[in-house]
């Protein structure tokens, strides 16, 4: 009868062991979502706390603020959850002997590696729909609320009767008539302008459409500005005048619509219309240099073949040949020189770390089975530990890896997946190593 069920095992999993080891699984992944949840969350608030304050944000817009920036917490924190639930699940099963009574019953490894690779697998897809869904949408809630909050701001900062400072800009501001001030003095200092002063008779406030910057509305200007070399001053007049000046810095990431806040689809059809522009320009580039060069040839090809000419004459047409010589030169030295757009790699650097991210999850659970097998004792302390040095190794990697692929003309698929490659090949030589017969590896 033993040798029938061990016969029958062979042939898959049971339903009571893939619920036991995904249960074990998912209790470890909690924990660990926990943990890294509550550090990714921690470090979003840190982010927010300095610009939110500044500004004197209600506790309603704070708590929007933090929950529409939730996404991309928890879209970075589920693969790395992944690696270490992963992780402490097999260590627990291998350091209490389950996974020796398992194999007495003729369930291989490999066999119980199907449940860590499918749960890796849905770990992977929920942190693509939280990457791809749910953080786009998310920021631009965020941007709303955050823009509210800047023109909050921005009109409680402009009080009558106040005096404001802004970097080089001091504004000094007088009564208070319906939703205008009634006058409004600016004092500017800058290193190319040198010092100056603007009085309007009244004056509105504006944020721009960036919400980035405020502008200020003035009627009946007067200005006066004194030289850069300091003899004398300059006066002038105007009827109005629109100050732009920035505010306080905005929130990295969300000041305005970057690559980061795009689904996919939008980064993909950014992409394009980028790379399109790209080759347009690139093109329009070539026509021009073939243009110009065969007019210079032209040229040198006429000058050269004239007739015979005085000593005075010859001179000068050296003179016109050396000029031609050194055009051609300078033209080929701008030929090497092609159009080229940064942005367009950031671009493609964002759209593969929205996949590669998120694919971790896979790769994590590819590793973290056989690494745990290989732990002799403490079981999930012991995986969990392992977890976080290899956590800090991975994102090493990966800002490596968008590092290299900004700075440099690296591939950014190449650049965003290597760190997931090389997780895959060290799981591929566990396996290895075990078939081997190294069962201990740490």
């Amino acid at each position: 009868m033993a040798s029938a069920n061990i016969k029958a095992y062979s042939h898959g999993i049971p339903r009571i062991v893939l619920r036991y080891i995904a249960g074990e699984f998912l209790i470890s992944l909690g924990i660990s979502f926990l943990f890294f949840f509550v550090v990714f969350f921690i470090n979003q608030i840190l982010l927010l706390a300095e610009d939110i304050l500044a500004k004197n944000a209600p506790l309603t817009q704070t708590l929007l603020l933090l929950v529409y920036s939730l996404p991309s917490v928890v879209a970075i924190a589920f693969p790395f959850s992944a690696l270490a639930g992963a992780l402490m699940a097999s260590a627990r099963l291998n350091a209490d002997n389950e996974i020796l009574a398992f194999s007495s019953l003729g369930l291989s490894p490999k066999t119980l590696y199907a449940p860590f690779l499918i749960l890796g697998l849905a770990v992977s897809l929920l942190s693509f729909a939280a990457n791809d869904y749910f953080l786009p949408r998310g920021a631009k809630n965020f941007k709303k609320v955050y823009a509210d909050m800047v023109k909050a701001s921005a009109s409680i900062e402009l009080e009558p009767y106040s005096i404001k400072r802004y970097s080089d800009i001091v504004v000094v501001t007088g009564e208070k008539k319906g939703h205008e001030i009634g006058s409004i003095l600016l004092f500017e200092e800058t290193k190319n302008s040198g010092q100056s002063f603007i009085s309007a008779a009244n004056a509105s406030l504006s944020i721009d459409d960036e919400n980035a910057g405020a502008v200020i509305a003035m009627n009946d200007i007067l200005e006066h500005r004194i030289k850069d070399n300091g003899e004398g001053f300059i006066v002038s007049q105007a009827e109005s005048l629109l100050y732009r000046f920035t505010l306080n810095e905005p929130i990295v990431g969300y000041s305005s619509s970057g690559p980061y806040e795009m689904s996919t689809k939008e980064l993909s059809l950014a992409i394009d219309r980028k790379r399109g522009n790209l080759e347009s320009r690139v093109e329009e580039s070539q026509r021009q240099f073939s243009a110009v060069r065969s007019e210079l040839l032209w040229r040198y090809g006429k000058q050269s073949s004239g007739a015979e000419i005085s000593d005075q004459g010859e001179k000068a047409n050296k003179a016109v040949d050396n000029n031609l010589v050194r055009s051609l030169d300078s033209l080929e030295q701008a030929a090497k020189l092609s159009p080229s757009d940064r942005s367009l790699q950031l671009y493609k650097l964002e759209y593969s770390k929205k996949f590669a991210i998120p694919a971790a999850g896979l790769f994590f659970s590819l590793l973290a089975f056989p690494l745990g097998l290989g732990t002799k004792r403490s079981g999930r302390t012991a995986g969990f530990g392992i977890a976080l040095i290899l956590s800090t190794l991975y994102w090493s990697l990966l800002f490596a890896g968008q590092t290299l692929g900004l700075k440099s003309q690296v591939s950014p698929y190449l650049a965003m997946w290597a760190p997931n490659a090389l997780v895959f090949c060290v799981a591929i030589l566990l396996w290895f190593l075990r078939k081997r017969g190294r069962r201990r590896i740490l």
